[in-house]
């Protein structure tokens, strides 16, 4: 037995040219599943996984690692028992040999079965290596599986990493591990800042690692620099009484995109603060990821960068940064002031020469279908149809315009902004931003009628149209992203009461002149969408409840023609259901009735052929209950429609216990059966109560 009371560190540093930051930004979590399996699967023993990244390193630390692997005990199945002793119970030679051959003491087999027969068995205890000998066969393995959204080859060699590697640097418990990849033999040195440093640095100790990488201007851990960027940005907006634009996505950027973060102040032209200030802030951020500043909720022409070298050099980073920003805001300027000479009502023909799909035509195409499917919304919807007309007419307008082609971000909003400045009603102007929002939940629907008819008629142009040319997503493609546009559509028909799937979808297909049969592939691609996102995020956010899968999986049954708030109220009279007392007595009783009952009954049940009192007070109980039954599913009230039905469960049970259902009269058993239908066709309008399982 080995010793594995004391611990050890293992360090592996992957060093690189610069890797993209959004590489590294989702990566670090992966990296972390990946080595913790790894591990796990050497049998090494640890206490913590750390992963750190810059762009041009990721370093991996393992704490509280044993000094050797866990030991392991293997089973041997040797000959049957049968033939390993004899009559008197005494090892024969097959048990002798057996014993011998893997070395254990023929008085400490074992016997068990396996199939048909019984076996004696070997337990071998195989105690583990040490982790030094396997430590570096463990880093080339974690290195090679390694994934990134885009690989590298390099040279001639047979791998790849996300941008050729420079060095490694692999440690177990302070000494070197030789390995070799990537043409790469791995050391006890690590690099600095790449113009900060001097030289190689001589890793010594684990522990010493972190500290000597800052003495060499590099903060290794990502969350130590995204503070320090926080930090330092938060004390430069505050000596212009300004803070910085709230823009996580952009600080978790430069975070990767720096080792030695220092921020820095600079400024623009006061002149250019009349353009858009999203405008703005996209020349600022997406170009040169660049920090904005507000004063007040208005832009200043103030803005930070974020270097990635000494505060000495502030005055020779801010020159730079104001002369690449005051040149792209120029050409913004131009753009805009450009635009501004055209009216969007003007640019709908020039819609005919911009493709949207080449199996579905051009955006003036596309408009012309908007068109037809607002005014029908706008009936629906209890609009007028004049504002939500004319959004369509206008909504890819800004498609044609010079900003936007430089800055497709902008779609939405710089069609706003033009719509503000051709004297369009802000309902409409804010419609042709509002199309665009990335749904993702009920807090984030358009806020305005027009914009939610607008965003409601898009997302079905674009499901049906591309379902129609066969382009409908598979596994992990989505090239369209139709499926975070069936969940936004979702959560906005969740504020609309009374409209259903099918009936928007049904008209859809019929102004656009599809195939109706489309909708069943629809259908299946709404199931999956309700079912792993909406009702998911669900659970979330009201007030704690849980839906469980076979919960979900009922509620889903016809969900095409309920409305959105009918399924969630749906789901939740379910999970109540599911967590009461009377869960089980309630499920056997109607799933009895589930089984029994043949499909294609069409005959209503006739209460003059009722012979047991069984029957008629059950019969009496289902006509009782079912005008309010039917009227509270009507409205959507599936809590009173569960209590309404589940006082058929005794008369349900004592009808069984009593009756014979399957009487050799074939009228007597017709019109049972045809009495045991009403009650299912009830329960169907409740539920499919045969996906839930008992508690």
């Amino acid at each position: 037995m080995n010793d594995n009371s004391s611990d050890i560190q293992l360090l592996l540093e992957i060093g690189t040219e610069e890797i993209p930051a959004g590489f590294l930004s989702d990566g670090v979590a992966r990296i972390k599943e990946l080595v913790s399996g790894q591990l796990k699967a050497a049998a090494v023993v640890f206490s913590e996984v750390r992963v750190y990244a810059t762009p041009r390193r990721i370093a991996i630390i393992a704490d509280g690692v044993r000094e050797f692997q866990e030991s392991k005990v293997r089973e041997v199945f040797g000959p049957p028992v049968s033939a390993a002793y004899d009559a008197d119970g005494n090892p024969t030679r097959a048990a002798l040999g057996f014993a011998a051959t893997n070395g254990v003491d023929v008085g400490k087999l074992s016997r068990q079965t396996k199939g048909k027969g019984s076996y004696i068995v070997a337990r071998i205890e195989e105690n583990g290596l040490p982790v030094s000998e396997i430590a570096a066969g463990l880093f080339e393995k974690i290195i090679a599986a390694i994934r990134f959204p885009k690989m590298m080859r390099w040279a001639s060699l047979d791998c790849k990493f996300a941008r050729p590697i420079c060095w490694i640097t692999a440690l177990c418990g302070g000494q070197p591990v030789s390995l070799k990849y990537g043409g790469v033999e791995s050391t006890n040195m690590t690099y600095g800042h790449r113009f900060l440093s001097e030289g190689a640095i001589k890793v010594v100790a684990i522990n010493d690692y972190i500290a000597a990488l800052k003495s060499n201007y590099v903060i290794l851990d990502q969350n130590e620099r995204k503070d320090v960027i926080r930090k330092q940005a938060a004390e430069i907006a505050k000596e212009y009484n300004a803070s910085p634009v709230n823009d996580d996505a952009l600080l978790e950027t430069v975070t990767y995109i720096v080792e030695y973060p220092v921020c820095v102040a600079a400024s623009f032209p006061e002149e250019f603060l009349k353009l858009p200030p999203e405008l703005l802030i996209s020349v600022m951020r997406g170009h040169q990821k660049y920090f904005a500043l507000e004063r007040d909720g208005d832009l200043i022409n103030q803005f930070i960068v974020v270097s990635n070298t000494l505060k000495e050099n502030e005055t020779i980073v801010r020159a730079g940064a104001e002369r690449v920003i005051k040149a792209r805001l120029e050409d913004a300027k131009f753009y805009y002031e450009q635009d501004l000479q055209v009216k969007l009502i003007d640019r709908i023909e020039s819609l005919k020469g911009i493709t949207f799909h080449d199996k579905l035509g051009s955006l003036y195409d596309k408009t012309k279908r908007l068109e037809k499917i607002i005014d029908y919304l706008a009936e629906v919807l209890q609009y007028k149809p004049d504002k939500p007309i004319l959004a369509a007419s206008l909504s890819k307008t800004s498609l044609a315009t010079g900003v936007v082609r430089e800055f497709p971000e902008l779609q939405g909003v710089m069609g706003k902004h033009y719509a503000i400045k051709d004297g369009y009603d802000d309902g409409v102007a804010k419609a042709l931003n509002e199309q665009y929002i990335n749904v993702k939940s009920q807090g984030e629907c358009p806020k305005t009628d027009v914009g939610m008819a607008l965003s409601i008629a898009d997302k079905l142009d674009n499901i049906v149209s591309f379902f129609s040319v066969g382009l409908i997503p598979t596994g992990s493609e989505d090239p369209f992203a139709l499926r975070r546009q069936a969940i936004g559509l979702m959560w906005i028909l969740l504020l609309l009461k009374k409209v259903t799937l099918k009936e928007l979808f049904d008209k859809t297909i019929t102004l656009l002149g599809k195939d109706p049969g489309l909708i069943a592939s629809i259908e299946v691609f709404f199931r999956a969408r309700l079912g792993g996102d909406i009702l998911s995020q669900f659970n979330v956010n009201s007030k704690g409840r849980h839906f469980a899968n076979d919960e979900v999986q009922a509620a889903l049954d016809g969900f095409m023609e309920l409305s959105m708030m009918n399924i969630i109220v749906r789901t939740s009279m379910l999970n109540d259901l599911k967590n009461s007392d009377g869960c089980n007595e309630f499920l056997f009783a109607f799933k009895r009735i589930q089984n029994i009952v043949p499909d294609g009954i069409k005959d209503a049940p006739n209460p003059d052929l009722f012979v047991t009192n069984e029957e008629k007070e059950l019969y009496e109980n289902v006509k009782q209950i079912q005008p309010p039954f039917d009227k509270d599913i009507s409205q959507g009230l599936y809590q009173p429609a569960y209590e309404q039905i589940s006082t058929l469960i005794t008369p349900i049970n004592n009808f069984f216990d009593k009756v014979l259902v399957m009487d050799k009269d074939e009228r007597q058993r017709s019109n049972k059966l045809a009495l045991l239908n009403e009650i299912r066709r009830m329960s169907v309008k409740l539920a499919d109560v045969s996906k839930l399982q008992e508690r």
